[in-house]
């Protein structure tokens, strides 16, 4: 965040409203030199640091938009935290790859459910609705990593898949640190004022309703494995942390 350039511009706006005082009311205008240009120099700087200072305070985003950095301009939203899945390859492991980014202060949890066709890559066996469930920290940029299996036949072919996503903030959204949203994307039913919120990549259900779901086109990447991933599991990476630079891996 910008907080020192910020706290800089204060202290200079404060310095030019102590010249600007001095210069108009305090220095005599006959022994002054170049007193009518520092008079109106003062006035100049102080609407230039002004504005600075208003355009960092309130206009300007908090926090860069890494989204946008790797996945480019086009992502989706849900409420406050945007995302887009993609296919990846680790070495000869395809992954879906779930890019995240909270555009407010507070944690939120999400549930982001992609509906694939019956003839599609497998994350488990005879599982085709997957929703990805996680929270994310204030203004936190991250990924899920989720190894698939790709039939052969699929291997350089287009799969379909609709997607719909839910989320909510526990404890409000807090500060908006990021302002451009993504696209609408559909929703979900959920019950966060059930029981603890499981994280994962979970087995999602047919019966699932999606609201206005949106499709996605993921290309099915080639020289990969087609059996289902073994026992390596789901991993979540945050990339940059809202608040503070880090790194965070972790395990479901």
């Amino acid at each position: 965040m910008h907080e020192i350039r910020n706290f800089t511009l204060i202290v200079a706006l404060i310095a030019c409203g102590v010249w600007a005082f001095i210069v108009w009311f305090v220095l005599n205008p006959e022994t002054a030199t170049l007193l009518t240009a520092q008079r109106y120099g003062t006035l100049a700087l102080a609407a230039g640091l002004g504005g600075w200072l208003y355009y960092g305070m309130v206009i300007e985003d908090k926090l860069p938009d890494h989204l946008r950095e790797v996945v480019g301009p086009v992502y989706y939203e849900v409420d406050g935290l945007s995302f887009l899945p993609t296919v990846r390859v680790n070495g000869d492991q395809a992954e879906i790859s779930l890019y995240y980014q909270n555009r407010h202060e507070n944690l939120a949890e999400v549930i982001v459910h992609l509906r694939c066709p019956e003839d599609s890559f497998l994350v488990r066996e005879d599982s085709r609705d997957i929703s990805f469930a996680f929270r994310a920290g204030g203004g936190d940029f991250g990924v899920i990593h989720q190894p698939i299996a790709v039939p052969r036949h699929l291997q350089g072919e287009v799969v379909t898949i609709e997607m719909a996503a839910n989320s909510y903030y526990p404890r409000s959204h807090g500060a908006c640190w990021r302002k451009k949203p993504g696209l609408e994307c559909g929703t979900l039913p959920a019950d966060w004022s059930g029981g603890a919120f499981k994280t994962g990549v979970l087995e999602g259900s047919r019966d699932m309703v999606l609201i206005n779901p949106v499709e996605l086109h993921f290309a099915m990447p080639l020289g990969v494995r087609t059996e289902r991933p073994d026992s390596r599991p789901w991993t979540q990476e945050r990339i940059a942390a809202g608040e503070e630079e880090g790194q965070l891996a972790m395990t479901g």
